[in-house]
């Protein structure tokens, strides 16, 4: 059985009124819950506090959950908006992402000669100078990238996360990718 069959299987369970199912559903999903908020906060206490956050709150409103987009949509939603609203109410830039962006960042970096030698060393100079510059990037540009960037998710399914045009996406991480390009520039690296 794979995730989303199972998902579903889940929640026909504790919607019928077995609550202790629900472990199950957290065991099921808390590692990409816990994925995006670390990337959006990277830090472990952040991430951990919010996770914890979106379960709640996925436990407070599972009779809510209407079934009109999928549970995964449902989830990510809900945690695009804790650590959103975790961070408003912090009123602080958070660090940044912990993984890599690698791939995104070699489009606006072309490593010299000597830099391809020392690729492995460079690697993690690259995901310092991307992870640094993140975190100065407005959270309402932040999640976009991170889903999209990190998550690989597609541009109409963090439409359906965020609950937001399409248009708007594409804009929020086109203006998210440029300043994160104009602060790396800027930085001089």
């Amino acid at each position: 059985m794979n995730k989303q069959e199972e998902t579903k299987e889940l929640l026909e369970i504790i919607k019928n009124g077995d609550k202790n199912s629900f472990d199950k559903l957290v065991s099921l999903h808390e590692k990409d819950v816990y994925r995006v908020c670390h990337r959006f906060f990277n830090n472990e206490e952040d991430a951990l506090d919010a996770t914890q956050e979106v379960f709640i709150k996925v436990y407070r409103y599972l009779d809510k959950f209407e079934e009109r987009s999928s549970f995964t949509t449902w989830l990510y939603r809900i945690a695009a908006n804790t650590c959103l609203t975790i961070a408003e109410n912090k009123k602080k830039e958070k660090e940044g992402l912990l993984q890599t962006m690698i791939s995104w960042w070699n489009s606006f970096y072309q490593p010299t000669p000597e830099e391809i030698v020392l690729d492995g060393e460079n690697r993690v100079i690259n995901h310092k100078i991307v992870t640094d510059n993140i975190a100065k990037i407005p959270e309402i540009y932040r999640i976009p990238l991170i889903l999209k960037d990190m998550e690989g998710m597609s541009l109409d399914k963090i439409s359906e996360v965020l609950d937001v045009p399409l248009g708007t996406v594409k804009s929020r991480l086109n203006r998210g990718r440029a300043m994160l390009h104009d602060k790396i520039v800027a930085r001089g690296n």
